[in-house]
């Protein structure tokens, strides 16, 4: 009932919207106060029906009906002549340059209107010749590179699905491709040469790389929110700049010397300096001889050449007089000395419901320039289902809480060294888990995308009402007899994260391998390696679909005597995990002394998905068709007690900020058997939060 009632909400707020925003804009001359109902195009010669698809050219015509995202639109004889227009442009965009549109008909009525166009195709044109030119004396450097980008370019001779627009931005991608590789003022031109008796289109592409470049001069230039320039210039004279600009200058790497200069360091600049997590936007701009096109202006001109790169012959020749040396300006947004963070989660599966609200506090530059207090905090209240005298299973509530400084470029430009201590209290199904850890650790940015963490900590665990187990399952499922555990523990992990979304991803990957190890021995209670691999890859099938991937995994090897603490035992399932269980349910059970029993948590675990993930860019509901299969157990094989494996089908709404989803999961495998309807093969997951 509860996805309904949201959907419900947000489907009457979206028609109670819809409906307050229809105000008629003005007139324009020669409209009237007669509806567009309907448009349609049609072939003019029933022996040869249309073939390009037009469905994305109805929404943008003059005359249109109204629609759940087009404003209506009233008749008028000008938008008629205009969309004739549109249409013939439309066709000769994908190479039909001989198109021929009739003028359109119109069937009027008293208060509606109707428009036909009639239009018959003729031939497509086809990709003739497709050249790079390299602009000035020919070199073998320079003969080498017109061949590697020539086999950049994603058409050839005879390709049959002609499209201007997307031909011509190729010229972008061989540009930033040249600037990526030291050319910071190359420029790449686009021209077409129309060939109407062969019905073909040869293309050019002309380069102009420039020399490669370096950094001249650096200026630093500041912005506060809320502030003038005058006033900022006059709060800085004061001494309000909490940054230095040798601060800035070393952490973008910028000291005395030589830096070459391509657009991978503007991006490293940036990147480094929002990374240092004391400004709220950095962006670097150089002086390099370049047009800045904004991203979506169409139709593309093919790049406007100047009187002076043509010679009297007609020939491209190369610019001349391009400095190396450039002038970087770095234009920083300081962030707000305090930050505030709120968060609320919200997840309930056939075994338990849970809610957790937390926040994060960031205290910038307290402890002097890039050097940061972070504070954060998390409570939540758990109620597992089922509980009763005979079980235990307890229900209350759980959190965590966070204190670290952050010292940014300790360890090298981007080593940033940090001091945390942490608490941490973990509700699961039958006992409860208090963990306490403190040190220093380290985190660097190695790429985009790509972060390494490692923290040396001093830990203490305490297990509430973990047992009291058997002999014989104390030896079998490797438990330890001790209620605490602790001291010292190495945490490592090293992560590449290219996803295009974190709340549901449509393309790229997340890769990660993290890592726990305790020795044992005089500097631990107990001695354990935690291993956790995880591996997502998403596959975009349209704009609107997609195909992803997880593998995720996690063993605890290297047990001494002492068995192994909770505090690295293993449990799957729920919302996030193997949907054939409700949340930690998914891991070996053993006998609590007369409470029953009990999941303990395995040494290996699991757990795999595959998703068919239709999810329209920013529209509010979205689908999902799923699989999982995994396992966990107390030995090395996740599947030494048999597999588990669900299918199932989910919604995804997206209201108010809120990413929430609702799974319904058919159990096909638990354990190696196939469930029963007594069993209640189906669960049903919502939460409020992201997806892997």
């Amino acid at each position: 009932m509860l996805p309904r009632a949201i959907l419900a909400v947000a489907l009457s707020g979206a028609a109670l919207g819809g409906a307050g925003c229809k105000v008629r804009p003005a007139k324009v001359p020669g409209e009237t106060d007669i509806h567009v109902e309907r448009v349609t195009l049609t072939t003019a010669d029933p022996s040869r029906p249309l073939t390009l698809d037009f469905a994305k050219l109805l929404p943008r015509l003059g005359m249109r009906p109204a629609g759940l995202l087009t404003a209506e639109r009233w008749y008028s004889d000008f938008r008629v002549a205009e969309d004739r227009r549109r249409i013939e442009a439309w066709w000769r965009t994908f190479g039909y340059l001989d198109v021929e549109v009739e003028p359109g008909e119109v069937a009027m009525g008293e208060t509606a209107a109707s428009v036909a166009f009639r239009l018959r195709e003729q031939t497509r044109y086809q990709v003739g010749d497709v050249r790079v030119i390299w602009g000035g004396a020919p070199t073998a450097t320079s003969e080498a590179e017109t061949a590697r980008l020539a086999g950049k370019v994603p058409f050839a001779t005879g390709e049959k699905n002609f499209d201007f627009e997307t031909f011509r931005h190729v010229r972008y991608d061989l540009a930033d491709d040249l600037r990526r590789r030291g050319h910071a003022h190359a420029m790449v031109y686009s021209r077409a040469y129309v060939d109407r008796t062969q019905k073909v289109v040869h293309w050019y592409f002309f380069v102009d790389a420039g020399p490669k470049t370096r950094v001249g001069s650096v200026e630093i230039v500041r912005a506060s929110r809320g502030k003038t320039a005058s006033e900022e210039t006059a709060s800085i004279q004061a001494g309000a700049a909490k940054i230095p600009n040798e601060a800035i200058l070393a952490r973008a790497s910028l000291g005395p010397g030589v830096h070459p200069y391509d657009e991978s360091v503007r991006a490293q600049i940036e990147r480094d300096l929002l990374d240092s997590g004391a400004f709220s936007s950095v962006y670097v701009r150089d002086d390099a001889d370049t047009v800045f096109i904004v991203p979506g202006t169409a139709p593309d001109n093919g790049g406007e050449l100047r009187p002076e790169q043509i010679d009297k012959d007609g020939n491209f020749i190369a610019r001349v007089g391009l400095p190396e040396a450039l002038k970087l300006t770095i234009q920083v947004v300081e962030a707000p000395r305090t930050t505030v963070r709120l968060r609320g989660t919200f997840e309930v599966d056939p075994t338990r419901a849970d809610t957790t609200l937390g926040g994060s506090f960031w205290f910038r530059n307290f402890f002097g320039p890039l050097q940061h207090l972070v504070v954060e905090g998390r409570v939540g209240r758990g109620v597992i289902f089922g509980k009763s005298p005979g079980n235990g299973a307890p229900s209350g509530f759980y959190g965590d809480a966070l204190v670290r400084s952050v010292h940014p470029g300790t360890f090298g430009r981007t080593g940033d060294l940090r001091l945390s201590a942490r608490y941490r209290g973990d509700l699961y199904p039958g006992s409860y888990l208090h963990h306490v850890e403190v040190g220093p650790g380290v985190r660097s940015t190695l790429a985009p995308g790509l972060f390494v963490d490692a923290d040396l900590l001093g830990t203490f665990n305490r297990a509430v009402d973990f047992g009291p187990f058997s002999a014989n399952d104390r030896e079998q499922f490797r438990l330890t007899e001790r209620p605490t555990s602790g001291g010292a523990e190495l945490q490592s992990s090293l992560v590449w994260d290219t996803r295009d979304n974190p709340v549901e991803a449509t393309a790229g990957h997340l890769l990660a391998l993290r890592g726990r190890y305790a020795p044992g021995g005089p500097l631990a209670t107990h001695r354990f390696l935690n291993l956790a691999p995880d591996a997502r890859l998403f596959v975009p099938i349209s704009k609107k679909s997609a195909i992803a991937f997880r593998a995720q995994g996690e063993w605890s090897l290297l047990p001494d005597g002492d068995g192994v603490p909770l505090t690295a035992r293993l449990f799957g399932g729920g919302a996030y995990g193997l949907r054939a269980y409700g949340q930690q349910s998914l891991a070996p059970r053993a006998q609590a002394g007369d409470r029953g029993t009990i999941p303990v948590g395995g040494l290996s675990l699991v757990e795999t998905s595959v998703e068919l993930r239709y999810l329209p860019p920013r529209e509010q509901i979205g689908a999902v068709l799923f699989g999982d299969f995994g396992g966990a157990s107390a030995s090395f094989d996740p599947f030494a007690t048999g597999a588990s494996a669900a299918i199932g089908t989910g919604l995804r709404l997206r209201l108010w900020y809120l990413p929430a989803a609702v799974d319904i999961a058919w159990s096909v495998l638990r354990n190696g058997d196939v469930p029963g309807l007594h069993d209640a093969p189906v669960r049903v997951f919502f939460r409020i939060g992201e997806a892997f």
